[in-house]
């Protein structure tokens, strides 16, 4: 199997956040807090948030994160209680990502970005 579409992904998402792309800054430490609490929001579109009952309870839920990387969504789903996977090609992302979870303090069960490995437990 080729991997050059893989590569072309990784490499215009790890552009696209060297240019300050927004879907590229991982969350701050107060909106983790917040999501701790109950106050969270993973957005749908640039500027709706995913209604909460479309994922019902979160605590213990096991997630996959599909080119969710960038610390944005999982962490929140973290702080949230659930078990998450996160498979990334963009090794920007996966790197914010794991910025975000040493931060934090929590688990990811692992996260790969395809062809060059980015992996963590």
């Amino acid at each position: 199997m080729s991997e050059g579409y893989q590569k072309i992904n990784a490499e215009s998402v790890d552009r696209w956040c060297a240019e300050g792309w927004e879907w590229g800054e991982p969350i701050t430490h107060e909106t983790f807090k917040k999501a701790e609490r109950g106050e969270w929001g993973v957005y749908l579109t640039p500027t709706k948030y995913v209604p909460h009952e479309w994922f019902g309870e979160l605590k213990d839920k096991n997630i996959l994160g599909l080119a969710s990387g960038g610390g944005q969504q999982i962490p929140v789903f973290s702080a949230l209680g659930a078990k998450c996977t996160l498979l990334d090609y963009s090794h920007t992302q996966c790197e914010s990502e794991r910025m975000v979870a040493e931060r934090e303090g929590y688990e990811r069960s692992e996260e790969r970005r395809v062809g060059k490995e980015c992996r963590s437990r």
